[in-house]
């Protein structure tokens, strides 16, 4: 297998969506929707690697193209019937979005029963916060736990990948300088301290209905 090189801008590149998706096995032809896609990598990569039916959805206009995939749709309310999907992704971008709960039950009426969600992003390892940068929302893996609960879902696996994060992070600061960092994340050092901020990868299941 050999990944198609394509920009990622996320901690660890393709290798925590590798690892996802090895630990789901999704069949080949397996339905998967990417929701905040952006320019549609994970999609092209889910296809190329693991010959997967996988479609991206986001709201940013520049990189939309249906004949690859790519629908512009908020993730709030997802253009696909219920139960359209064997998995989705969620990649750095669950917690850009203000209606975390919305998102999740979204992705709970479009998986199948027994689908697969998947999680990558950043997480407060100390005190949870709401910026006003990039990182916008950092809860504790307690809150993200009880919300994926709330919503539907069994989580099945939690792994800590801070030191993808970390790498990045060093790297721009080494090239940006650490102010420029810090107001690109909108939160200064102390704040930062305070939260710990770490990356996690979450797989967990729809759970069947009763």
């Amino acid at each position: 297998m050999t990944p198609i090189q394509s920009p990622v801008n996320r901690p660890g590149g393709f290798m925590i969506t590798d690892r996802a998706f090895g630990f789901c096995s999704f069949k080949a032809g397996s339905k998967i929707l990417d929701i905040g896609c952006g320019s549609g990598a994970t999609v092209k990569h889910l296809k190329n690697c693991y010959n997967l039916d996988s479609y991206g959805l986001d709201i940013i206009s520049d990189f939309i193209d249906t004949s690859s995939g790519l629908i512009r749709a908020t993730a709030e309310e997802i253009p696909f019937p219920a139960a359209s999907f064997d998995g989705a992704l969620l990649e750095c971008s669950l917690s850009v979005m203000d209606n975390q709960a919305a998102v999740l039950k979204e992705c709970d009426r479009i998986l199948k029963s027994d689908g697969r969600l998947i999680i990558s992003d950043m997480y407060a390892r100390g005190e949870p916060v709401r910026l006003q940068g990039c990182l916008k929302h950092l809860h504790t893996k307690e809150y993200l736990i009880s919300l994926l609960e709330e919503c539907g879902f069994s989580v099945e696996l939690f792994e800590d990948h801070t030191y993808h994060l970390q790498t990045m992070w060093g790297q721009l600061i080494i090239e940006q300088g650490a102010k420029a960092f810090y107001c690109s994340v909108g939160a200064d050092p102390a704040t930062m301290k305070r939260v710990k901020c770490g990356y996690f990868l979450i797989v967990a299941r729809k759970r069947r209905n009763p």
